[in-house]
């Protein structure tokens, strides 16, 4: 007697659990461009491969003046619904440069020049548990891309023309379904 509703229990958590709604990640614009006379910054989200959700950005930076510009990086903040939420990481990093990163370069830009990256959060990263605890060499250690949550989220950006420092935020609104 017990059998039949154990097993119709099952059946039904099943079913239920297995038509779940997946969430679905959008951004607003898909592209946000913020230009000024003297640059043109663009932040795009991108998804996590295999998955729905976001989880960094790429960024394009122009320089359109006839002079170098300086992109100070440490300077630079990811925003989360208007606040700082920390800086960024840079495609490439590895686990040894993120544990000893303590200021993040300067990145000049020559007249004309376009420089392009893929960033994300170092507040949403997550550290791959065994990792941690390994040496940096060992293909356990690192550190995985976490998930850019819905709200506005974009980058504030520290530019540096002629000594003086320019200030832009280039935001983008990320909604969850």
């Amino acid at each position: 007697m017990d059998r039949p509703i154990i097993w119709g229990m099952a059946f039904i958590l099943l079913v239920v659990t297995g038509c779940a709604k997946e969430q679905i990640y959008r951004s607003t614009p898909p592209i946000q461009r913020v230009s000024t006379s003297d640059f043109e910054v663009e932040l795009e989200p991108l998804k996590a491969e295999g998955y729905d959700y976001y989880n960094r950005f790429r960024y394009q930076f122009t320089n359109k003046t006839n002079g170098d510009l300086i992109i100070d990086w440490s300077n630079c903040f990811y925003i989360q619904n208007g606040k700082r939420y920390g800086r960024f990481g840079w495609e490439g990093l590895t686990f040894e440069q993120l544990r000893g990163i303590a200021e993040e370069p300067d990145i000049t830009i020559a007249p004309g020049a376009k420089d392009a990256i893929q960033i994300f959060p170092l507040q949403l990263i997550g550290w791959r548990e065994d990792g941690v605890r390994m040496k940096a060499n060992t293909p356990e250690a690192g550190f995985t891309l976490g998930v850019i949550p819905a709200g506005e989220n974009g980058l504030s950006i520290a530019v540096i023309k002629d000594g003086k420092t320019l200030r832009k935020r280039v935001l983008i609104q990320i909604t969850q379904e």
